[in-house]
């Protein structure tokens, strides 16, 4: 089952700064990893938001598979809705993209060879935001280990919609200032330095940081969970089997672990492909900011810190559930 958590970040009246802003809707989500493919999933909300959207559907997304998402917005396209999407170069011209670029929907990609266009962001009707760690593909939805959430407001909608126009129109030379207010944060590389961020939250840690990661090379940011872990912070950390594999040269799996760090592989066969960090049971990570030096000052990326503890609950329940010795390796 899709494990839906939903809930509301009530704004604090006491600041004037605040005031004048309505409630703002969250709801996390995380991916099915068995059953039928487009049968109960995230993806299904997806595509029903984009087949209710009015005027606008902006998308900034490294790869598409899901039909379903890929046919709601042809339609809405058809609908006349003005549906604009941004991808990496390497994948403009995979069979979804082709799909939706003979309906006439514009797609443009980032121009970089060296770099990524790794967001995974859809923003409808200047309202709702959809952002997290998984690409538009059956897989994310069916088998990884992902996650998903879901912003309603104007204002957040504002902010990626104003990123989402550099890198549609591959405007390189502007750069986004981060949104601060009090329960979110928001960063995108290359505008920001996203790993100074993360190593200040591990430096102002307390008592426990769960990480949910794919690809974790970055000695810097392993070395400062070390720091925490010798003034007695709790630190466990699960990655992605295939992947450690993969960069087992750069990989921190061997590092962190033979210096005592509780660090395991995934048990999926699939992918772990959360990017998800979780401090003191308060603050959450995520988006699609892997742990390596080439997602803070090559590629484009994004992630987004919420300082609220009922959510930060629901994500160390899938930690849990991710990390625990009965959820045996799926075959």
């Amino acid at each position: 089952m899709t494990i839906l958590v939903k809930y509301t970040l009530l704004l604090s009246l006491l600041s004037p700064l605040l005031v004048a802003q309505p409630s703002r809707d969250i709801e996390a989500y995380f991916s099915k990893t068995k059953g039928r493919y487009y049968k109960g999933g995230v993806d299904n909300i997806i595509t029903k938001d984009i087949s209710e959207a009015n005027s606008t559907i902006n998308m900034a997304m490294y790869y598409l598979t899901n039909k379903n998402i890929t046919k709601a917005l042809i339609k809405a396209h058809q609908r006349g809705v003005e549906v604009k999407i941004v991808t990496d170069d390497k994948n403009i011209n995979s069979k979804r993209y082709k799909s939706l670029k003979h309906y006439g929907v514009v797609i443009r990609d980032d121009n970089d060879k060296k770099a990524l266009m790794h967001n995974k962001i859809l923003i409808v009707d200047n309202h709702i935001v959809w952002i997290g760690s998984g690409n538009y593909t059956v897989y994310s939805f069916y088998r990884n280990s992902e996650n998903f959430l879901k912003i309603r407001d104007n204002k957040i909608a504002e902010y990626y919609n104003k990123k989402f126009m550099t890198l549609y129109n591959n405007l390189d030379n502007i750069s986004i200032e981060p949104y601060i207010d009090r329960e979110l944060e928001i960063y995108f590389s290359k505008d920001s330095d996203i790993e100074s961020r993360i190593i200040e939250l591990i430096r102002a840690s307390k008592v426990e940081i769960d990480i949910m990661m794919f690809a974790f090379t970055n000695r810097d940011i392993a070395n400062e969970l070390l720091r925490a872990k010798e003034r007695g912070v709790e630190v466990k950390i699960v990655i992605d089997r295939t992947q450690n594999r993969y960069q087992r040269a750069n990989s921190i799996y061997n590092y962190l672990k033979l210096k005592g760090i509780d660090i395991e592989l995934d048990r999926n066969r699939f992918k772990l492909h959360n990017k998800v960090m979780i401090i003191d049971s308060n603050i959450t990570i995520i988006g699609s900011y892997n742990y390596t030096k080439k997602a803070n000052s090559i590629n484009d990326e994004n992630i987004l810190i919420i300082k609220d503890r009922e959510l930060t609950e629901k994500y160390i329940g899938e930690f849990k559930k991710i990390k625990s010795k009965d959820n045996p390796r799926e075959k």
